[in-house]
């Protein structure tokens, strides 16, 4: 069986846990909420610096990741204002729900066992950029876009979009495993070893939250609206692939990881972020968010099942 096809069901059975676990009343989504700070500043940062020892010499073609991610993350929302700009609340929901990748929660404990050392800095690489518009950029720039229709108590400067991408963790251990990797610097076994112990339960702990926060009770009038939403994203996301397939001067393992990228579920703090600026639309993107999971894992895996037939 392949590697692809393992890291599906796995996926799926950890989902599967995660919800039978709410479901029985085993733990509660108050729960899920409380264990997604442990992935955000333990377990997820564990990973990610372990993924990386300095074992590589970094390329500076890689270096073309950064430019190209700050396009992909900015075309999405983008692409949310071109279409709803007469419509300031919608617009600002698209935008949001649009835009950002879940690298961290789902690309990276979804891929591990298959990255290679290169396609990991390549995946670090986006990933610098992708949190700069998942923790304050998309916000920022979904307001910004629509500031003389949407009303808003926010002040939208440049003080502010730093405020906001300060509180990153993620972006701090990416750049961080990014610096070993450029000047070769291994990590003391005695560091190493706690954080691959620490960073292997990301996998599970990034998973099992989803699970619980699955929630399948979405009406009849919800169905057209999110639809619509994954046509735009999945749609966009092909052209992205196609794209970056055929034109980047990158070997195929790179390639393959930037590919799976584009295809990533919605950023989980859009639903957050909507919560804050448009409480109405809150469930929605919850919805959203959870069919978003569940759309990328058949895309994904699809990917990694047909990828050797091209590399």
């Amino acid at each position: 069986m392949s590697a692809s096809i393992i890291n599906a069901y796995t996926v799926i059975l950890i989902f599967a846990i995660g919800y039978l676990a709410k479901r029985f009343r085993f733990v509660e989504i108050d729960t899920a909420r409380k264990l997604s700070y442990i992935v955000m500043y333990v377990t997820l940062p564990c990973a990610i610096l372990s993924g990386s020892a300095g074992s590589i010499d970094l390329e500076l073609n890689l270096f073309l990741i950064l430019p190209l991610a700050f396009l992909i993350s900015f075309g999405f929302p983008f692409l949310g204002y071109l279409i709803f700009h007469k419509e300031p609340n919608k617009c600002v929901y698209a935008m949001l729900n649009l835009g950002g990748f879940n690298i961290g929660n789902f690309v990276l404990p979804f891929m591990q066992s298959v990255l290679t050392t290169k396609s990991f800095i390549a995946l670090c690489l986006f990933d610098v950029i992708n949190a700069f518009f998942c923790f304050g950029g998309v916000y920022c720039m979904a307001l910004w876009f629509n500031r003389k229709g949407f009303k808003t108590k926010d002040t939208i400067n440049i003080k502010k979009i730093l405020i906001e991408l300060s509180k990153s963790i993620t972006s701090y251990c990416c750049i961080i495993s990014i610096t070993l990797s450029a000047f070769s610097i291994s990590i003391d076994e005695t560091i190493l070893h706690p954080l691959k112990v620490i960073g292997g339960a990301n996998t599970f702990l990034c998973m099992f939250i989803v699970g619980v926060a699955l929630n399948f009770e979405i009406s009849l009038s919800k169905v057209s609206a999110i639809l619509q939403m994954l046509f735009l994203r999945y749609g966009f996301a092909t052209v992205c692939a196609v794209l970056l397939w055929f034109t980047l001067p990158f070997d195929s393992s790179v390639k393959l990881v930037l590919v799976v990228i584009v295809f990533a579920p919605i950023t989980s703090f859009a639903p957050i972020t909507a919560i804050r600026s448009l409480p109405q639309f809150a469930e929605d993107s919850a919805n959203l968010n959870m069919i978003s999971v569940m759309t990328s894992v058949v895309i994904i895996t699809l990917i990694n099942t047909l990828s050797s037939c091209f590399m």
